[in-house]
């Protein structure tokens, strides 16, 4: 006996961006995030493809990611929410979800048990950002600890660049309603140079801090830059990039335990049972 097979989608089943969401999370993790995550929540809009990531220590901390962009979808678009669909995952499958879609008069779609295809949407998502991350990360041999800025940068560029398929725009078109700008996309983990501005300055010292490039800001129109003193990452609008050549620092050299061409996540070689500590108990379904 073979599994049953699943026809290909071969035209646009929603009518509009917001009318049905894909949510699911990968993880966790080989090694924890700069700022200690292990997780990451996707979510998919069906109409546009547009997509989200949010980066958790704990599964169940999903709730309030999707909480908080359902209600920002809704203010945004004059147009209904109708669904979201998941797979049976606790996250997703439990009484706070079911309190949530009832108020808001959403309908909760599960997939089947082990039928990963009919969350199919989001399950390639989630492929496709883990397979650039990982390229982007191993371009520069960057540590993989800074997995989450990849997949981070993964999902903007993803977003701004790749066509629809059926429509033939981009999700941020589909999405906004406006053509992107791609000419300030910068090649990932490259030197970049941002500029001091402690006061009482030197005439002679440097106007300039050598940094790495992580990616985008979600908020503002900004870079995120990785500070080699600080080991913490920054947001500036004040750079200059030079992408002919990657880090030299020590930083990037020393991949440590970090090694090049290894998976980011435990579930990419088959599934591995999930360490005690990084588990939560969730609240019971009623």
């Amino acid at each position: 006996m073979v599994a049953a097979s699943h026809i290909p989608v071969s035209q646009v089943m929603t009518s509009y961006p917001g009318e049905l969401l894909h949510t699911d999370t990968v993880g966790p993790a080989r090694v924890a995030s700069v700022s200690g995550k292990w997780y990451v929540l996707v979510v998919v809009d069906d109409f546009s493809r547009f997509s989200w990531v949010f980066f958790m220590e704990f599964k169940d901390e999903a709730f309030g990611f999707v909480w908080d962009l359902v209600l920002r979808l809704r203010n945004e678009s004059h147009k209904a929410m109708r669904a979201i669909r998941s797979d049976n995952g606790g996250e997703f499958r439990n009484s706070r979800f079911k309190n949530f879609c009832c108020d808001l008069g959403l309908e909760h779609q599960f997939s089947s048990p082990y039928t990963p295809p009919q969350n199919g949407v989001v399950e390639r998502k989630n492929r496709t950002l883990v397979e650039m991350a990982r390229t982007m990360l191993d371009e520069h041999r960057s540590p993989r600890r800074f997995w989450a800025e990849a997949v981070n940068t993964a999902c903007y560029i993803a977003n701004h660049i790749f066509l629809r398929a059926f429509l033939g725009k981009t999700s941020y078109e589909l999405q906004f309603g406006r053509q992107p700008s791609v000419k300030h996309l910068r090649a990932f983990s490259c030197r970049c140079f941002v500029l001091k501005k402690a006061g009482h300055l030197d005439k002679f010292e440097s106007r300039c801090l050598d940094r790495i490039f992580l990616g985008y800001a979600s908020s503002s129109r900004a870079f995120r830059v990785w500070i080699l003193e600080a080991k913490q990452v920054v947001e500036t609008c004040e750079v200059s990039f030079d992408e002919t050549m990657p880090c030299t620092t020590l930083a990037f050299e020393i991949l440590g335990d970090d090694e090049e061409g290894t998976p980011i996540f435990e579930d990419e070689e088959g599934a591995v049972d999930e360490p005690l500590h990084r588990l939560q108990l969730l609240p019971p379904l009623l």
